[in-house]
């Protein structure tokens, strides 16, 4: 397993290169640069001249793009241009927390309430529970993120204050003592994770439910049950370890969903994270900052089907990897 690990390993640096080399070029069809930035009303076009010089804008893209691939060969991002020069990896290191704890919230969730649900409605198949949250599930299934989340501050926020609205601390919660603090960050966490989770939830669902409608139809899950087995070990220790084998391949394709989803949600729920981070980058053209924001989502993402392909060979043994 080890060298299976340290092929795919190898095997995601030319995958990584190549998705950074891609943005590289597609942010600079965009129109505009990071010297529109710096242009008010009253200051001179030389300044934007300038700028454009110091950042070496002026020099043809390949000629960039050279200069771009040693520096990233030594691994330096560069500096932002929209954040006061700070280099790229420390308004990174202050927003990916956040992102990181959002999305393994969201994935239990997901995996868990995917899950139970779906478990639910393969072993009560045909019923009117089973309808109930198939219907449901499809329901959640359909609805974008981004309306989701607005109802909900509309009906939990606003017309019902029970969850805040946004940010990820009340202000002043510095001066709160540890386990409060703890309390008032998680209280801020429920309504966007909620959002996400119940989306994914419902879509894990339908895959478990259909995998354990496969499953239970097995010899051996008969066979346990002329054994006598009590129906809850059946269930849980026979059928369920087997039909979870598709669900791990949903763990590590959902991570992008997850940091896309997560992207709309810190917006909408102003998050200091990577999602609004990605955003105002892209809205003040900082090359750098998109880069590297880009590696870095690449990155937990192909760390995230790894990790899936793994856990593969531990649920089911007889794969090899």
């Amino acid at each position: 397993m080890l060298v299976y690990i340290l092929r795919r390993l190898l095997v995601a640096i030319p995958l990584v290169f190549g998705v950074l080399t891609l943005t590289f070029f597609i942010i600079r069809l965009a129109p505009g640069d990071p010297a529109a930035l710096f242009i008010q009303p009253g200051i001179s076009p030389k300044v934007a001249d300038q700028i454009r010089e110091q950042y070496g804008l002026n020099d043809p893209v390949f000629i960039q793009y050279i200069k771009w691939l040693g520096s990233v060969l030594q691994g330096d991002f560069g500096r932002s241009f929209s954040r006061a020069q700070q280099p790229v990896f420390d308004v990174i290191a202050q927003a990916l927390p956040v992102t990181i704890t959002i999305a393994l919230l969201t994935l239990v969730a997901n995996f868990i309430l995917g899950i139970v649900i779906g478990v639910i409605s393969a072993v009560k198949q045909n019923s009117f529970l089973d309808r109930s949250l198939t219907v449901g599930a499809l329901f959640f299934y359909s609805m974008p993120e981004f309306w989701f989340a607005l109802m909900m501050i509309i009906v939990f926020a606003l017309k019902l204050p029970i969850f805040p609205v946004s940010g990820l601390n009340e202000v002043g919660a510095e001066s709160y003592g540890p386990f409060r603090f703890m309390l008032d960050r998680i209280w801020h966490l429920v309504l966007p994770v909620t959002v996400l989770s119940i989306n994914g939830a419902a879509g894990i669902a339908r895959y478990v439910r259909g995998s354990m409608l496969e499953v239970i139809r097995q010899d051996y899950i008969r066979t346990a049950r002329a054994k006598g087995l009590p129906e809850k070990v059946v269930i849980v220790r026979h059928a369920l370890r087997n039909a979870l084998l598709p669900v791990i391949t949903l763990m590590g394709g959902s991570l992008p969903f997850i940091f896309s989803g997560a992207l709309f949600i810190e917006v909408i729920f102003a998050f200091p994270g990577m999602g609004r981070v990605t955003v105002e980058a892209i809205f003040a053209r900082d090359y750098p900052l998109i880069i590297a924001n880009t590696f870095i989502s690449g990155t937990l993402i192909i760390m995230g089907n790894l990790i899936a392909d793994v856990l593969y060979a531990v649920v089911d043994p007889r794969i090899k990897l």
